[in-house]
């Protein structure tokens, strides 16, 4: 009997052991538990559904939305071409039916809409002929007859080429791409909506993944099949979609800047990709980047801030006198060196002088819970921004310390 006893304690014991192992690694995978970030590489592939500008399309049944709407979507353009139908009623006999375009008719290329038989309209910006081959964020918005046309979340504004829009602009989406002149090239991220979003709810969602069950959100494509002939809607709606003209092969992966940012840092979140080039990156409270030459398309980084705006406390890392309250959570893809700047005025409400680029620190951590470490030390300072340079970024939470009170 003591023999079995012992026995069934020894395997009490591995019991133990096992659970022991599996609990701390889950801490390395459940960030909203344990406050840990992972690489997206990690995660499951991100698709995008890449369309051939031909034929290929999708049957959603979708139906109409009138009074107010919204469209979103993340796309790559493959190529020009005259007419690259987005929504639509039905595959042909249109007549008197609205149509989204992500480049007009007659070879016009630039993002518009169209009332078939009445006319094309499009946004005469330049911004508005979109890059071919990067990935640019595209929106419209609805309501009390005018149209918005938003373009990496900038607004382009209500004002079209060929004048003001024929009245009614029903948003039709039966169809997404179209049997002629379709889709060319990869779409992600698509969402349609039954109220007007606004500026900055268009500007604070788009680099990152909604829950789904957001107030107005009527559908939402994630591409997360990644195979087959359903587009799964992942909005609470069930208006999936049915490829037609298309098959495993278009599912592709997406590399559209996309992040997942811990649930306390998604104040003022940006997006550091491809198309931003050489320029600095928007700012979140402060913080943007940049770069001498421009990002591959698989290199990009999503950052957010905890949206701390009282100041500065003090750091027990020796040199150290204090450090922003702000701090900001990076999700990286692939790899990306960049200039860090850091605006403190921004960051910390800092007023007045400060002292030499040397004496701010860059800060890094892993997760919430974890303790600050310096990573870099400033190489230059322009008016109240300092310049972290070549910083190798990494998956996780930076502020900005300083040896003094210049904060």
């Amino acid at each position: 009997m003591i023999k079995d006893f012992l026995s069934s304690l020894e395997e009490f014991v591995k019991l133990l052991i096992l659970v022991f192992f599996y609990t701390n690694s889950q801490a390395q995978t459940l960030p909203s538990l344990h406050g840990f970030h992972n690489k997206k590489e990690n995660a499951s592939p991100n698709y995008s559904l890449n369309f051939d500008g031909s034929n290929d399309h999708l049957v959603t049944n979708g139906g109409t939305i009138s009074t107010a709407w919204s469209f979103e979507v993340w796309y790559k353009k493959a190529g020009n071409q005259s007419a690259i139908n987005l929504t639509n009623s039905q595959n042909s006999n249109n007549s008197g039916t609205w149509a989204l375009r992500l480049g007009q008719w007659n070879n016009i290329y630039k993002v518009g809409i169209t009332k078939y038989g009445v006319k094309d309209y499009y946004i005469n910006d330049t911004k508005a002929n979109l890059d071919i081959g990067k990935w640019e964020h595209v929106a419209w918005t609805y309501e009390n007859n005018l149209v918005t046309v938003y373009i990496n979340g900038e607004n382009l504004g209500t004002t079209f080429s060929r004048g003001p829009l024929a009245n009614g602009a029903i948003l039709y989406w039966n169809i997404i791409g179209k049997s002629v002149r379709t889709i060319n090239g990869e779409l992600d991220e698509v969402r349609i909506w039954n109220d007007k979003r606004t500026s900055s709810e268009i500007k604070s969602n788009m680099f990152k993944e909604l829950s789904g069950n957001e107030n107005g959100l009527v559908a939402y494509y994630k591409m997360t099949n990644g195979s087959g002939t359903t587009v799964t809607d992942n909005s609470s709606n069930s208006n999936s979609g049915t490829m037609v003209n298309m098959n495993d092969s278009d599912w592709v992966t997406s590399n559209a800047p996309i992040g997942n940012l811990l649930n306390s840092y998604q104040t003022d979140v940006e997006g550091f990709w491809e198309h931003t080039g050489t320029s600095d990156s928007e700012a979140s409270d402060g913080l943007s980047m940049s770069v001498g030459s421009a990002l591959a398309e698989a290199n990009f980084v999503v950052f957010g801030n905890n949206n701390d705006d009282t100041g500065t406390t003090s750091s027990s890392l020796s040199g150290i006198s204090k450090r922003s309250k702000r701090e900001w959570n990076c999700d990286e893809k692939g790899t990306v060196t960049a200039d860090v700047k850091i605006d403190i005025s921004d960051a910390t409400g800092h007023s007045g002088s400060i002292s030499a680029a040397s004496n701010y620190t860059l800060l890094f951590k892993t997760c919430e819970l974890c303790t600050f470490s310096e990573v870099e030390t400033g190489d230059s300072a322009s008016g109240d921004v300092i310049t972290f340079s070549s910083v190798a970024i990494q998956d996780g939470i930076y502020s900005i310390a300083s040896a003094d009170s210049n904060l």
